[in-house]
């Protein structure tokens, strides 16, 4: 499976549906932007028609969607083939038709996330990774959460794998690290793990109520050719 693809994946049994035997079946294996353009007017087909569930098949999978979701997958077919402006089109279509992805549901979330990071002025991302470490670090020692916010991926969540996060704003990152930064002791950073040029990992000890050690990760966007601190999780002891 293709990387871009492996987001149709995310949180699927929340978005499927329930419908017959009857419900549509489409491919969301795309190989060309003409596939996608493709899939968007059938997308629209389906909408006018009232359907509110089908069948999403790959190579990998074959599963009930929401209608919605389906036009997700659309906008992230045109993010890998670079048509940035149709996502962003794609991505507010979402939002505005959908106004309850907003109520607590993780499709809306990632629709929000994706484009206020292409929409935004990207200075999240630092060319090299060393210099993300260091500034992560400095931050995070001087408890300077203006610059965690500066740092903060727009396209941020909890887990440990992009895949498989909780998806939530950079918004609720930075408050969430803010309200840590009330118990915090003695701040240790520490980069860990198997290295690579694709993530770097970093251990950060001295956190307190619970979540002793905090693990951020940081990755490598090939596009844009720089860093940047997408996902968080914890060791409870």
């Amino acid at each position: 499976m293709k990387p871009w693809l492996l987001t149709t994946c995310i949180f699927i049994g929340l978005l499927s549906g329930c419908g017959g035997s009857e419900i549509p079946q489409r491919n969301a294996e795309f190989q060309k932007p003409r596939d996608a353009v493709k899939s968007y007017y059938d997308y629209r087909r389906l909408e006018r028609a009232g359907v509110k569930t089908l069948k999403l098949r790959t190579i990998n999978f074959d599963r009930t969607v929401s209608l919605a979701y389906y036009l997700y997958v659309i906008a992230q077919a045109f993010e890998h083939f670079e048509r940035d402006s149709d996502a962003i089109k794609l991505y507010l279509r979402l939002l505005v038709h959908y106004p309850l992805l907003y109520e607590g549901s993780q499709l809306g979330v990632m629709a929000e996330n994706r484009l206020r990071w292409l929409v935004g002025d990207k200075a999240w991302i630092i060319p090299t990774v060393d210099d993300l470490v260091i500034r992560l670090e400095r931050a995070l020692k001087n408890r300077d959460i203006k610059a965690v916010a500066g740092l903060i991926s727009r396209d941020f969540g909890f887990g440990r794998t992009y895949q498989d996060r909780f998806a939530v704003t950079s918004q609720d990152g930075v408050e969430l690290i803010d309200e840590g930064f009330k118990h915090l002791d003695h701040l240790t950073v520490e980069i860990v793990g198997e290295q690579n040029d694709e993530e770097v990992l970093l251990k950060t000890t001295g956190w307190d109520k619970g979540r002793k050690t905090w693990y951020f990760a940081l990755h490598k966007n090939q596009r844009l050719q720089g860093w940047e601190w997408k996902l968080a999780y914890w060791e409870q002891k």
